[in-house]
């Protein structure tokens, strides 16, 4: 899992724009440590998916929430807090909302871009290699936020959050 962070940067060329995933066997980039896999360009499925969360954590849209995330979700926030599904995330969304509103900082963020990516198929699949990986970036007058979302089956299994404070 951790070892698709390092490969954003080569993505951006691997597929045309087309709708379609990026066939198996070309259009693939970059590399996979200890394997032979590569990460290629997927479908916007997840980023769709990643849209409907964005839009329901900014509503405060809990039931949307609890529809997108699965149970067993492993979510890692960027201050350091770990949490296990949709429960713990939106108990995160109602804690930043709060301390937000509190401090007298406006709720909300632009969404500065979201990609879907997803490693070539392999015969011996490990946690990381099922389904569609989203990294997006977020900017608010508090932090400039990047996140990697993982869905399989249409929900959310994996969260990875990192901020940095704008000044």
């Amino acid at each position: 899992m951790k070892k698709v962070f390092f490969i954003v940067g080569l993505l951006l060329t691997a597929c045309n724009q087309s709708q379609q995933p990026c066939d198996d066997k070309i259009k693939a980039n970059g590399f996979i440590i200890d394997t032979e896999q590569q990460v290629m360009l997927a479908s916007n499925n997840a980023v769709d998916i990643f849209k409907e969360i964005d839009k329901a954590w900014f509503e405060r849209d809990y039931e949307k929430i609890k529809s997108l995330v699965a149970e067993e979700a492993t979510l890692r926030f960027a201050n350091g807090d770990k949490g296990v599904g949709p429960k713990d995330l939106i108990n995160l969304i109602k804690k930043e909302y709060e301390e937000n509103t509190n401090n007298g900082i406006k709720w909300g963020w632009t969404t500065d871009y979201a990609f879907s990516v997803k490693n070539t198929p392999t015969d011996n699949p490990k946690a990381g290699d099922i389904g569609e990986w989203v990294l997006a970036e977020f900017t608010s007058e508090k932090f400039n936020t990047i996140e990697w979302y993982q869905f399989n089956d249409g929900k959310l299994i994996n969260w990875y959050q990192f901020n940095s404070p704008v000044k």
